[in-house]
């Protein structure tokens, strides 16, 4: 392996350091002598004006050729020669074994028609830009960093026209699509409980089990035993402390006398009340840390879950949509209608749901029952409080409707 005996050598002053050159088009061809074939010229400039230290290491090196010509600088937006690293020539003698290694200065030439067009594009640019863009420029350039923080994140919001066309678009074709998948394979509707739409008996079109899980109604049987228990005096008390819906007191006054029933028409009622209380929950109430403390965890949980969706924007809150609202109603009507043998006063259970009759009796409906009016449609007042005259009865009956539940 040669070796070699390196003298470095500094650059006088004024003196003329040695030029490495790159091109940005690639290599230039040579022929078999070492001359190149389109025979370049090159020109060195320099500042002329000495005194400024700033600009007097300012260079300039050109070629030209008969077909075109090339331009690098040490300085500018075209300058690609790294401040980071020095560059060194070596000059070997190999008589001697000596290596002279000088400062050297790096230029990488680019045809002159790249530079006007970046500089035309860049004046056009100038040209087709709107006030805001200018605005962001500006902004960019010597704004403060918050400025910049909420330029980049209108920018990152904005929606170009045609990509929002685009989208509604394809959102339209997904969403027919989607009918014509549901027109070719009917499914359940997820806003009612599972049903059997050929039952024969109105007790086999809801199951129990698909309202109150088997796990669900074992937990359950223990709180109930305050139900089962119940007597006049303290079914009074509660109704003045409003601890349970009316709807639950009235029937807790007429229980069976039969005490596997009376257990069984406890626990149905006990968990009925606890999907009225989640339905009458507001947005402040239903992100409290103590939500439905009464209920079971299980139960809780199991609520939660089917009947509200957590925020996606604040960790740990929870939101009640109205297509999870009128599920919600939905099973607590079809557990009403098992509780009172499929048949339903629309107006007790609007009472209690804070809900207009009518607007139960069209719910009903979209069950699979039938409603029932009788009554002049006239208001009487009933210790001293405006009662309406007309009762509406909802009864399951089977079979059910033919175009249930697309009623």
């Amino acid at each position: 392996m040669a070796t070699a005996r390196l003298t470095y050598v500094p650059l006088e002053e004024d003196g003329l350091q040695p030029i490495l050159v790159q091109f940005t088009n690639g290599c230039l061809t040579a022929d078999k002598k070492g001359k190149r074939k389109d025979g370049l010229k090159f020109s060195y400039y320099r500042w002329a004006d000495k005194a400024d230290r700033r600009k007097k290491q300012r260079r300039t090196l050109v070629a030209k050729s008969e077909k075109m010509e090339y331009n690098g600088q040490n300085f500018g937006q075209f300058s690609r020669a790294s401040s980071l690293c020095k560059y060194l020539v070596g000059v070997h003698d190999t008589s001697t074994g000596d290596m002279n290694v000088y400062d050297a200065q790096m230029f990488t030439l680019q045809p002159k028609i790249l530079e006007t067009a970046a500089a035309t594009e860049q004046e056009d640019s100038k040209k087709d830009m709107s006030y805001l863009e200018k605005n962001d420029r500006l902004t960019e350039a010597f704004g403060s960093n918050k400025k910049k923080r909420a330029m980049v994140s209108r920018q990152k919001n904005m929606i170009e026209e045609d990509v929002l066309d685009t989208t509604v678009v394809n959102a339209v074709k997904g969403s027919l699509n989607a009918s014509f998948t549901e027109m070719e394979e009917p499914e359940q509707s997820s806003s009612i409980p599972p049903y059997n739409q050929n039952a024969l008996e109105p007790s086999d079109v809801y199951r129990l089990d698909n309202i109150i899980t088997p796990p669900e109604y074992e937990t359950i049987r223990g709180p109930a035993k305050e139900l089962e228990a119940s007597k006049r005096d303290t079914i009074d008390e509660w109704r003045q402390q409003s601890r349970f819906p009316e709807y639950i007191l009235h029937h807790a006054a007429v229980m069976p006398m039969d005490p596997e029933q009376r257990a069984h028409k406890s626990c149905l009622l006990l968990y009925l009340s606890y999907m009225i209380t989640l339905y009458h929950l507001n947005y402040k109430a239903i992100n409290k840390k103590d939500v439905l403390s009464n209920v079971p965890d299980m139960i809780k949980n199991k609520l939660l879950r089917m009947f509200t969706l957590e925020n996606p924007q604040r960790r740990g809150n929870r939101l009640v949509p109205k297509r999870l609202k009128d599920r919600l109603l939905s099973y607590i009507l079809v557990l009403a209608l098992i509780i009172d043998d499929f048949i339903v006063d629309c107006n007790s259970i609007g009472k209690s749901l804070k809900m207009d009759p009518k607007k139960v009796a069209n719910h009903m409906r979209v069950l699979g029952c039938s409603v029932d009016s009788a009554g002049t449609g006239r208001k009487r007042k009933v210790d001293g409080e405006t009662a309406a005259a007309d009762t509406r009865t909802a009864s399951l009956v089977t079979p059910l409707p033919p175009n249930f539940p697309n009623i």
